[in-house]
C-alpha cells in the first residue's frame, strides 16, 4: 500500500523521523488534547501552594527571613503537646527602632526555649517585608510545612491522567526508534485486533490496533511480528494478505513499525 508515498524511504538506516509526519509527537497527542489535563494539574498545584504560602512558617522558609533578639513577656501552661505538658510563650521584638511586634508560640519538652521565663532573651525570625509574620528561632525542630508532601497532589493528578497519553506516546516513541534504526521491508497482513486504552468515565478515550504481519528478512528468515496502528481508517483497509511496509530490528523481534500508519 502507498507505494508512491513510501518510495523515497531508504531501505537501510539511518533515517530522520520527520520523513513521516505521523511520527511527530504532536501528531500522536494533539496540543488541544493536553489543555484540559494541564488545567487540572495547574489547579492541583495552585491550591497546595496557596495554603503553604499563607502559613507563616512556610512564608519564612520561602522568603528571606531575618533574625532579631526579643524578650519573653509571659509564659503559661498549655496542653497542645501530646503526652507531655507545654508552655505558651508570649514574646516581643523590635525589628526597627520605635516599632514593636509581638508573637506567641506553644513549646513542648525538648524545645530550645521550653524553660524560658518572663524577661528572658529569645531569638525571633521574621519576614522583613512583614514583621508580623514571625516565629521563635527554634533549631530543635523543623516547623515548616511538608512542601514535598503537598507537591505530590499535582503528581498524583498526572498519574491519574497518564493512561490517556502514555500508551500512545510509548508506541509512537517505539515506532520512531524502529524507523530511525531498523530496516524497511514489505510484509503481509495476517490479522488485526482493536485495543482500547484506559480512560475515565466521561472522558474521550483513544484507541489503537495491533496488526500482525509476516515478512521475510534479507537473510531468508521468516518472521511474524506485531505493529501498532492508531489509524482506524487504515485498519479497515488492511484485509488479510494486504501488502504493507514495516521497519524492524533484530533487538526486539516481536515488534515492528507499520509505516503506512504514519504517512499523515
Amino acid at each position: 500500500m502507498f507505494e508512491d508515498q513510501l518510495a523515497h524511504v531508504p531501505t537501510d538506516p539511518p533515517r530522520r523521523p520527520e520523513t513521516l509526519p505521523g511520527l511527530r509527537p504532536s501528531a500522536v497527542v494533539p496540543r488541544s488534547a493536553l489543555f484540559l489535563p494541564l488545567v487540572f494539574v495547574a489547579l492541583f498545584a495552585f491550591f497546595p501552594l496557596s495554603i503553604l504560602i499563607s502559613a507563616p512558617t512556610m512564608r519564612l522558609a520561602l522568603g528571606v527571613g531575618k533574625t532579631s533578639q526579643g524578650r519573653v513577656l509571659s509564659t503559661s501552661d498549655a496542653s497542645a503537646c501530646r503526652g507531655s505538658g507545654g508552655h505558651r510563650v508570649i514574646y516581643a521584638f523590635s525589628p526597627e527602632p520605635s516599632r514593636e511586634f509581638r508573637g506567641a508560640a506553644t513549646l513542648c519538652e525538648g524545645s530550645l526555649y521550653y524553660s524560658v521565663k518572663a524577661g528572658d532573651a529569645v531569638e525571633v525570625q521574621f519576614l522583613p517585608s512583614d514583621p508580623a509574620v514571625n516565629v521563635l528561632r527554634d533549631d530543635s525542630r523543623n516547623t515548616a510545612p511538608p512542601l514535598a508532601f503537598f507537591m505530590l497532589m499535582p503528581a498524583f493528578m498526572l498519574l491519574m491522567l497518564s493512561p490517556m497519553f502514555v500508551p500512545q506516546m510509548r508506541e509512537a516513541l517505539r515506532a520512531r526508534r524502529l524507523f530511525c534504526r531498523g530496516r524497511v521491508v514489505k510484509a503481509t497482513v495476517v490479522f488485526a485486533k482493536k485495543c482500547m486504552t484506559a480512560s475515565w468515565p466521561g472522558w474521550p478515550g483513544s484507541s489503537g490496533s495491533e496488526v500482525f504481519v509476516d515478512f521475510q528478512t534479507p537473510s531468508g528468515e521468516r518472521r511474524e511480528a506485531v505493529a501498532w496502528c492508531p489509524n482506524d481508517w487504515l485498519l479497515n483497509q488492511l484485509a488479510p494478505g494486504a501488502k504493507v511496509h514495516v521497519a524492524y530490528t533484530d533487538g526486539k523481534r516481536d515488534r515492528v513499525a507499520l509505516l503506512e500508519a504514519f504517512l499523515r
